[in-house]
């Protein structure tokens, strides 16, 4: 995975809190079935309550929409659009560590 990986990609309202159409269970335009390994891996997230705490409070938005923490190789520009795959990754396990405490 590259720090690319969610720049090409369609990005749901702000109010999603997630790139692309991981929120919808899709995996299309993902090769291989992406969307899969994102959610296994958000569930092997979900209990590091501080990991993606953190990784949430630190992929935040500038004032252009990209996110402040995924910035191109070398330059320290940001380049991805927000929310960025590292924050909707943190944002799916948020959701699924709030669910199994239900």
């Amino acid at each position: 995975m590259s720090y690319s990986w969610g720049a090409s990609r369609n990005v749901e309202p702000r109010g999603s809190g997630l790139p692309g159409s991981l929120d919808r269970g899709s995996t299309a335009g993902q090769a291989g079935g992406g969307g899969l390994e994102i959610r296994r891996t958000a569930a092997e997230l979900a209990p590091m309550v501080e990991v993606w705490e953190r990784l949430i409070a630190l992929h935040t938005p500038n004032r252009a929409g990209r996110c402040r923490m995924c910035t191109k190789g070398g330059t320290g520009l940001p380049s991805a659009p927000w929310p960025c795959s590292v924050y909707g990754v943190a944002e799916l396990a948020r959701r699924r560590h709030a669910s199994e405490r239900r």
